[in-house]
C-alpha cells in the first residue's frame, strides 16, 4: 500500500470542513425554527463555537493543500497552474474561506444581538423583520457555502490529474 500522509491529512481537513458546514446548516435550521428566544441565544452560542473551529479545518486544508501541490508535481516539471482544474478549485476554496471569515460570523453576531434585544425586551415588529431577514441571509450563506464545498469537491473528483498517494 503506497500512499501519502498529507493527503490522509487533507481528507480529514475537508470531513472537518464539511461537518462544520453541515452542522451549522442543521443548527441554524432549528433556530430558526424555534420560537424561545433563550434556546434561539443558546443555539447561537453552540453555532459560535462551531464557527471557531472553521479556521482550524481550513488551516489543515491549506496546509495539505500545498503539500498534495508539491507532491503531484513537484519532479514533474509541470507548473501546477498550468492545471485549469486546480486554479479553479484553489480559487472556489478562497471563496470559500473569504466568505466564511467575512460574511458568516457577521451576520451571526446581528443576528443573536437582535436574539438578545429579544429576549430582553420582548419581540416588536421590528426585531421580527429583521430577524427574518437575517435568518434568510443566514441560510443563503450556507447554501453558498455548501455549493462552493461541493465545487471543490468537483473539481478534486473530476481533475485532469489524480493525486499519486491514494490508499
Amino acid at each position: 500500500m503506497s500512499g501519502s500522509y498529507i493527503f490522509l491529512l487533507h481528507l480529514i481537513g475537508f470531513s472537518v470542513v464539511s461537518a462544520l458546514i453541515i452542522a451549522g446548516w442543521v443548527l441554524n435550521s432549528r433556530l430558526i425554527a424555534e420560537q424561545d428566544p433563550a434556546l434561539k441565544l443558546y443555539l447561537g452560542r453552540i453555532m459560535g463555537g462551531l464557527g471557531l473551529l472553521s479556521p482550524i479545518g481550513a488551516a489543515i486544508l491549506l496546509i495539505t493543500g500545498i503539500g498534495n501541490i508539491y507532491n503531484l508535481y513537484g519532479d514533474t516539471g509541470v507548473e501546477w497552474y498550468t492545471q485549469g482544474w486546480l486554479v479553479v478549485k484553489i480559487i472556489l476554496f478562497g471563496i470559500l474561506v473569504v466568505n466564511g471569515i467575512l460574511f458568516g460570523p457577521a451576520l451571526s453576531k446581528k443576528r443573536m444581538k437582535i436574539v438578545q434585544a429579544t429576549l430582553e425586551e420582548g419581540e416588536t415588529e421590528e426585531t421580527s423583520a429583521t430577524l427574518r431577514q437575517l435568518n434568510s441571509q443566514i441560510r443563503w450563506f450556507y447554501v453558498v457555502q455548501a455549493v462552493l464545498l461541493l465545487g471543490v469537491l468537483f473539481f478534486s473528483a473530476f481533475g485532469t490529474s489524480k493525486h499519486p498517494g491514494y490508499f
